[in-house]
């Protein structure tokens, strides 16, 4: 039969719990949210038909086809826009581009600003087109634009990417919490029992005892007093067997003089002899029965050893899987902040190529009303080089923005997959560093603390570059959490030196150092200095096993209270020539 952690059993059900209450409550928010989102795209349907309802009416009013081909090419290059569906006054489609629903959804009347509701993932917003001639009203036609359930879903990746990721951070930090108590009200106390347990001597019981520390009358408590008590009990036994021991002995010496005396009397008291044989006889089974008693105790105490034995090997089976709980903890808390880095780039990529999508809708706007005034001849040389000015602004916004977006992925793609790999690269140290700290321009971007750089380049190395991303993230980020309390313009400084085949790294920053108590633990796993505030306490233990034990390195920190923190560490490389 398998034995279960106690821990391990008890901490799945608490978790489990927690685990379904969270997974409700984020999927009302996402549910939430994507409602929210649905109601900013209808009124953006609805604020883009009235913008071009004007001359749409007036299109069709003047039977120009061209025009209202060229206004619904440009409602339906709209984002919000996903389909457009424009009829005459019998109800014939004019023109019918992207996504639709079908039309037994639109009303037959001459309704105006009716919502269409959601089918198969496509609503919209449907309206009249009435022309004003002298007075009089006249229904030229109807338009429906059409939005999707992927433009909302798509719109709301950031939200959902932070709403997942506050649920991630909330569960991690209830996992370590419910971690520390377990492991110093159950792992710790069955630890020191089981090594107070191998501790036993059966020529001295009283250094045998448990004395478990901490414990106020609970199960251990018991499980003290039980054992101590059967420590009393094996004296007990050893005590009633040298007492049956010397009443061997001296029944023995009896039995001897006994023999001497009927040796020295056989002659005269033949008569007497039945009974001494008699007396014997009644004294050996005594002693048979003495022997038989010392016989169960012994197998009693060597019961009780094989209970003792079997009760170490489940205290040993238990300590190994908290151990491989805490690995499993570190590599979550790797990922957890692979996951934070692609959160803030996509978020900082999706601002220049938004300005670039604003820029070419503009463009293409401008170009068909030149195209118009051409086919009017209506085209003067004004209006020309109008739009060659604005074309020529246009162009240049929309090169910038794409020349930015094309940095930002560049310098974040290598970092993000060295992140999730341990695979050995030939890189430019320099180089690779200052791509590494604009990937992390999401989180610096923020605040006014920058990052300083001393690294000569012509550094050529290869390396685990995974790790050493791993490490300068870790440390940049811990900084920005932790060290610039209070301080407005931190200063994070990186300074490398290749002495032969070892690279030399100082790190430091102008933060609010730490105390000599906080220094002495900063590298155990799950120390932190903001346990209040979602700090895991695992980021400079993960940059310690990186360097020992990936980089086969040493590293090691100085710190004093207002004089910022520095971590000094070496390690062998490959040098390139």
């Amino acid at each position: 039969m398998a034995i279960k952690s106690i821990s391990s059993s008890l901490l799945t059900r608490v978790l489990s719990v927690y685990f379904v209450l969270t997974l409700i409550v984020t999927a009302v928010q996402i549910g939430a949210e994507y409602f929210d989102t649905k109601r900013v795209l209808i009124a953006e349907l609805q604020n883009q038909q009235s913008t071009f309802n004007g001359s749409l009416t007036r299109s069709l009013w003047e039977f120009n086809s061209n025009q209202i081909d060229t206004i619904a090419d440009g409602l339906i290059s709209i984002p919000a826009i996903a389909g457009v569906l424009i009829r005459d006054d019998a109800g014939n489609i004019l023109v019918q581009l992207g996504e639709t629903t079908e039309m037994s959804d639109l009303p037959d009347d001459n309704s105006e600003g009716m919502l269409l509701p959601e089918r198969e993932g496509i609503f919209g917003y449907y309206d009249s087109l009435i022309f004003e001639f002298s007075g009089h009203s006249t229904k030229v036609g109807d338009v429906s634009l059409f939005s999707t359930r992927d433009i909302a879903i798509d719109r709301i990746k950031v939200s959902l990417g932070f709403i997942i990721g506050n649920a991630i951070i909330k569960s991690t930090f209830l996992i370590v919490l419910f971690t520390i108590a377990f492991n110093r009200m159950l792992s710790r106390p069955l630890s020191d029992l089981t090594q107070q347990i191998k501790g036993f001597r059966l020529d001295n019981l009283e250094r045998s005892r448990i004395r478990l520390n901490d414990q106020h009358n609970n199960e251990l408590v018991l499980v003290e007093q039980a054992y101590n008590q059967l420590l009393d009990n094996i004296e007990e036994y050893q005590a009633d067997l040298d007492r049956t021991q010397k009443k061997l002995k001296a029944a023995n010496r009896q039995l001897d003089e006994q023999n001497a005396i009927l040796e020295q009397e056989v002659a005269r008291k033949t008569s007497r002899l039945s009974q001494v044989m008699l007396d014997l006889e009644q004294r050996k089974n005594e002693l048979e029965m003495r022997q038989e008693k010392l016989e169960r105790e012994v197998g009693q105490r060597r019961a009780i050893e094989n209970t003792l034995r079997q009760s170490n090997q489940r205290l040993e089976s238990s300590l190994n899987h908290l151990r491989e709980t805490q690995q499993q903890l570190i590599e979550s808390e790797k990922m957890a902040s692979l996951g934070g880095l692609v959160a803030g780039i996509t978020h900082d990529v999706n601002t220049p190529i938004g300005i670039s999508v604003t820029a070419s809708s503009y463009l293409r706007e401008k170009l068909d009303t030149l195209d118009q005034s051409l086919l009017n001849k209506e085209l003067t040389q004004a209006q020309l080089k109008k739009f060659i000015e604005e074309g020529r602004e246009s162009l240049n916004l929309l090169d910038n923005n794409l020349h930015r977006a094309s940095d930002l992925i560049s310098s974040f793609k290598q970092v993000a997959v060295d992140q999730a790999s341990d695979a050995i690269r030939d890189i430019n140290l320099k180089s690779y560093i200052e791509d590494l700290v604009q990937s992390l321009q999401p989180h610096l971007k923020k605040t006014n603390h920058q990052v300083q750089l001393e690294c000569a380049d012509d550094i050529f190395i290869r390396c685990p570059a995974g790790a050493l991303s791993q490490i300068f993230t870790n440390l940049i980020l811990n900084s920005l959490r932790h060290a610039f309390d209070g301080i407005n313009n931190g200063v994070m400084t990186i300074s490398i030196k290749l002495d032969g085949e070892t690279l030399q790294v100082r790190y430091s920053d102008t933060g609010n150092g730490l105390s000599q108590d906080q220094l002495s633990r900063l590298f155990d796993p799950f120390f932190t200095t903001k346990r209040d505030q979602g700090g895991s306490g695992l980021g400079t233990h993960i940059v310690r096993n990186l360097v020992t034990q990936t980089l086969s390195g040493e590293i090691r920190a100085e710190s004093k209270p207002g004089d910022g923190l520095s971590y000094f560490f070496s390690f062998p490389v490959q040098v390139l020539n």
